[in-house]
């Protein structure tokens, strides 16, 4: 075990964290880790708890905490009570803190002999124990007076490693760290000095000058001094040219957490934009230093090179982005739907390392996230091909020495309103630069060939770049000939677009086109049907009617042709200008049958292949879908491969289904999205869920499709139940049961019956969730149906046990749990178990509900299913609750609830907090159970979760009355019990007697 305060403060213990609850016990367990082994005073801790409001129960309160920080200690009497205060016994090595100060310790020691590599690694061991501001979740006093000494302590303890390492001669690699320490410390001469020395060792003499002079000036400005003796030492020795003075430099840099690289290549042959590149070069002015956010937008007509140009110029000034670069398309001016601010921020996020399950829903909140994670940190973010000022601005940082670059055909004038933006607005290149651009590329045996070559590109660089691509390699007939092509040709500009305005673009695809082979030429028109970002060679046979080897040999042309790019991953995709081009050239060339035909193959071959890779991962009965085989799908061995194509093909599939809609190919939107559902939940893609859901619902009305429609209202009323929309869900429910009764499908209509059922019981109506729960029973026995029959037990249950109808409860899911077990359905049986556990617990059966839930909790963890694990792990946690054994109890809480927050679903995470309040109030911990309650019915209100409203606000008046707090408690016991009277439950008539004990009326 070791306690941990170099960072969040918490207990590491069996290798997971074990998180301390509440600022207050972080608080106290930081002060008795700081006075380690020594006696902290009973008004040192109470002060440090309450400042100067130190309540008249505040010695009692204060034993409470200590005693829940026992619990978390695996030596029970590490915390010693003495006559005047508390002491914390730790051996050596138990706090983070420790080790630093030993380590850091003996690295000094080490340096002071010479020994400079196992210094540096002695202080790289000391600084790896950092995880953040030190005594980070406790009080704001005590992070700015004890926590501001800490972070001295690891400065000294950095600038300590970097004369480790400039000693071994490692200067280069110090230089991007140093620029970023001296930025963050401008007035740390040690630092500065340090600098001075790195770049005076790699050759860098003027700019190790030129940092004396910027510390100079700062000294002067700020405190009205000359810098110190060291720093004036140091400058006056690179004046000497005495390289062998001062200490030999760098070590490795210690690699950050996550440092992407996520430019686009750079642009080969980049050629001019001087000016442009000068500009961009202010925003690295001297003023870098600061944390003021520095943007700047690159606007032009398409194809001028705005990507080119950011891209270029980031790849130049790579090194002073020492912590990465993100780079993301936001699609602003492309097919389909631009990327929404939400899915942008979910690629940064996971640009900067964040796994997917932690990136949260909500915008705001993912906004939030992104702004904290570039706080401090330098790195270039390019957005390009933005659209609207509203799409960007939740993609800027807060304060952060971070550059943005943004670029758009839109001016973005909206964003200059609200931000300091440094427009910068491209048009086509000089004629001399074009001229060179090519000669680069074709060379200048033939200059006026080349001149008139640029002049007919109308000097756009994407029209110039394509030329080349047909031309390299080509003799000085060749050039000849296309230019002379060029000039007969009817050459269309950019102009004639209204949304796409500029000139020269399509005469350079005209060309390129009119070059390919007939069959290349159709390939790239029907390219342009397809109605995802990207495509792989399987669809494009399919797309293009040909066979794979074919489509193969045709994507090789394309692609050498340069009208198409393809990836690492072997996926093709078009330039947005490009696909264009294709479009057009489809309209005008390719017949209206053929374009049919192709888009329909193509539709077809997606729903097909979402099929198959479904059957692998959610089988269920799709007789009633009619999909009809289609040839050349992939085929998929097993779950891996399924989930694999479907990761890959994630975005494609949503195109696919809202283009569907579009071109009127309703039927295939909305089986695509039928089948997908399940997949979009399995991967935590909610907002492709919801959004697809409601697309695929307007396609199966406007077709008059029924049976569609009532399944679709099915899976979009539970994707809105799995973010806390009950009332919705229960409306979508309710109209697919009507529609299957209309329509006379008893078995669907029994299914129907069961999904009214749990969403009745959801949105807070459990005796009417049973009336229509037992119909749907009654109705599925009457079928046959005994899959279905189960499953409706199974909901049942959950409802007889809210109405506290136990007996009945234990009956219907004794017959489940025997079924699913015998027809190897581990997920039913997972669940079932969980619900037999918490019946068997409120039957005062202690022994069987805990085999029952730890039965539940092995099959979750077999199946990788974090959901049923937590649930599992609460159920253990109450059972172990009323047994008394607290400690056992608050380990199993905290476990469901570190998963319920890796699900990023807030209702789940209210559920586990209101049964950990419950917990730590039976034990006598009671503010932490204040604590717990008032987050959990914070969550309850938020997602307008009735059960969870009322059981919160229940548990926060048992708080309050266990603290004396009698008139705040009756407040929340009202609102309680207005919640559970008109249900029906049990729980009413609990709180009726609580208060009526207490006196209330």
């Amino acid at each position: 075990m070791e306690i941990r305060v170099l960072g969040p403060v918490d207990v590491w213990r069996d290798g997971r964290s074990i998180a301390i609850v509440g600022p207050k016990q972080r608080t106290l367990m930081a002060v008795l880790v700081l006075q380690a082994n020594k006696t902290v005073s009973h008004d040192q801790l109470l002060t440090a708890l309450w400042g100067t409001k130190i309540p008249a129960s505040g010695r009692r309160l204060l034993h409470n905490h200590l005693w829940s920080l026992r619990r978390l200690l695996t030596d029970g009497n590490a915390i010693v009570s003495t006559p005047t205060g508390y002491s914390l016994r730790l051996r050596p090595g138990a706090s983070d803190l420790d080790v630093f100060v030993t380590e850091t310790a003996l690295a000094r020691s080490v340096l002071s002999t010479g020994d400079a590599t196992r210094a540096s690694e002695g202080f790289r061991r000391a600084l790896s124990l950092w995880r953040g501001p030190a005594l980070g979740g406790t009080h704001s006093e005590l992070q700015a007076t004890e926590g501001a000494a800490l972070e001295e302590q690891r400065l000294a303890a950095l600038i300590g490693r970097v004369e480790a390492d400039l000693t071994l001669g490692h200067h280069s690699e110090l230089i991007g760290e140093l620029r970023l320490l001296v930025t963050e410390h401008p007035l740390n001469e040690k630092l500065r000095g340090q600098l001075m020395l790195a770049l005076h060792h790699t050759g860098r003499t003027a700019e190790a000058l030129e940092e004396f002079r910027i510390c100079r000036r700062h000294f002067r400005d700020e405190l009205g001094l000359e810098p110190g003796e060291e720093v004036a030492r140091i400058h006056q020795t690179i004046l000497s040219g005495d390289s062998a003075s001062g200490t030999a430099v760098v070590g490795q840099t210690p690699p950050a957490l996550h440092v992407p690289r996520q430019l686009p290549a750079d642009v080969s042959r980049f050629t001019g934009r001087v000016e442009k590149l000068r500009q961009l070069d202010m925003l690295l002015s001297e003023e870098e230093g600061t944390t003021t956010m520095v943007i700047s937008a690159i606007a032009g007509t398409p194809g001028v090179g705005k990507t080119a140009l950011a891209t270029h110029w980031g790849h130049r000034v790579s090194a002073r982005f020492p912590d990465g670069q993100l780079y993301i398309n936001l699609h602003g001016y492309s097919r389909g739907r631009a990327t929404t601010a939400g899915q942008a921020l979910g690629r940064l996020l996971r640009g900067l390392g964040v796994v997917e399950d932690e990136i949260p829903h909500d915008l705001d909140e993912r906004a939030a996230l992104y702004r904290s994670l570039l706080s401090g940190r330098r790195m270039l973010i390019v957005l390009d091909n933005a659209a609207t000022p509203d799409q960007v601005r939740p993609l800027l940082p807060g304060s952060s020495p971070s550059r943005v670059v943004i670029t758009s055909r839109d001016a973005l004038r909206g964003l200059s309103v609200t931000h300091d933006v440094q427009g910068i607005s491209l048009d086509v290149l000089p004629a001399g630069e074009a001229i060179a651009l090519l000669t680069n590329f074709l060379g200048g045996s033939e200059a006026d060939v080349i001149a008139e070559l640029a002049r007919l590109c109308g000097y756009l660089p994407l029209a110039l770049r394509l030329a080349a691509a047909q031309l390299a390699g080509g003799s000085p007939a060749r050039i000849r000939e296309f230019v002379g092509k060029l000039q007969q040709e009817n050459r269309l500009t950019v102009l004639d677009l209204d949304e796409d305005p500029g000139i020269g673009v399509r005469t350079a695809l005209e060309v390129s086109y009119r070059s390919l082979p007939a069959q290349a030429r159709r390939v790239f028109r029907v390219l342009s049907l397809h109605p995802g970002p990207s495509i792989g060679l399987d669809a494009v046979a399919a797309l293009s009617g040909l066979s794979p080897e074919d489509a193969a040999a045709t994507v090789a042309t394309l692609v050498n042709a340069h009208l198409l790019q393809e990836d690492s991953e072997r996926r093709l995709s078009m330039h947005d200008l490009v696909r264009v081009y294709a479009e057009e050239r489809c309209a005008v060339d390719e017949p209206a049958d053929h374009r049919d035909d192709a888009l329909t193959r193509t539709l077809d071959w997606y729903r097909h292949s979402v099929l198959k890779a479904m059957d692998h991962l959610s089988p269920v009965d799709t007789t009633s879908l009619a999909i009809a085989p289609v040839d050349g799908t992939p085929d998929f061995p097993g779950f891996d491969e399924a989930m694999a194509w479907l990761e890959r093909e994630h975005h494609t599939l949503v195109a696919v289904i809202v283009h569907g809609a579009r071109r009127d190919r309703h039927i295939h939107a909305w089986q695509t999205f039928s089948r997908l559902s399940w997949f979009f939940y399995a991967r935590n893609h909610l907002d492709d869920l919801l959004m697809t859901g409601e697309i695929a619902l307007s396609s199966a009305r406007l077709i008059g499709d029924r049976s569609g429609e009532a399944e679709i209202l099915s899976d979009l009323g539970y994707a809105k139940m799995f973010t806390g929309r009950y009332a919705e869900n229960l409306s979508h429910q309710e109209e697919a049961l009507e529609i299957w009764r209309t329509s006379g499908d008893r078995a669907r209509e029994a299914k129907a019956l069961r999904h009214v059922s749990y969403a009745l019981h959801l949105a807070g109506h459990p005796a009417r969730a049973i009336e229509l729960g037992e119909q749907g029973l009654a109705l599925n026995r009457s079928l046959g149906n005994r899959i279905d029959e189960f499953a409706t037990m199974d909901t049942l249950a959950i409802s007889y046990f809210t109405m506290g109808r136990f007996g009945e409860a234990l009956k219907v899911l004794s017959e489940c749990v025997s079924h699913w077990r015998e027809t190897g359905r581990e997920y039913d049986e997972a669940y079932c178990l969980i619900q037999l556990g918490l019946v068997h617990a409120r039957l005062k059966e202690p022994a069987t509900a805990l085999d029952c839930l730890q039965q539940a909790s092995h099959l979750g963890r077999n199946q990788g299913n974090q959901r049923i694990e937590v649930d599992a792990l609460n159920g253990i946690a109450t059972v172990l609750r009323q047994q008394d054994r607290y400690r056992e109890a608050l380990d199993h809480h905290e476990q469901a609830l570190a998963l319920a927050r890796s699900l990023r679903s807030r209702p789940v995470e209210g559920e586990m907090l209101c049964s950990l309040a419950e917990t730590c109030l039976t034990s006598g911990d009671t503010q932490a159970a204040l604590d717990h309650y008032r987050d959990a019915a914070r969550y309850a209100d938020e997602e307008t979760d009735a059960y969870q409203q009322g059981f919160a606000h229940e548990g926060l008046g048992n708080a309050l009355r266990a603290l004396g707090r009698t008139a705040e408690a009756a407040a929340h016991w009202k609102i309680a019990f207005g919640i559970f009277a008109p249900m029906g439950v049990p729980q009413a008539d609990e709180i009726r007697k609580r208060m009526l004990a207490a006196g209330m009326s």
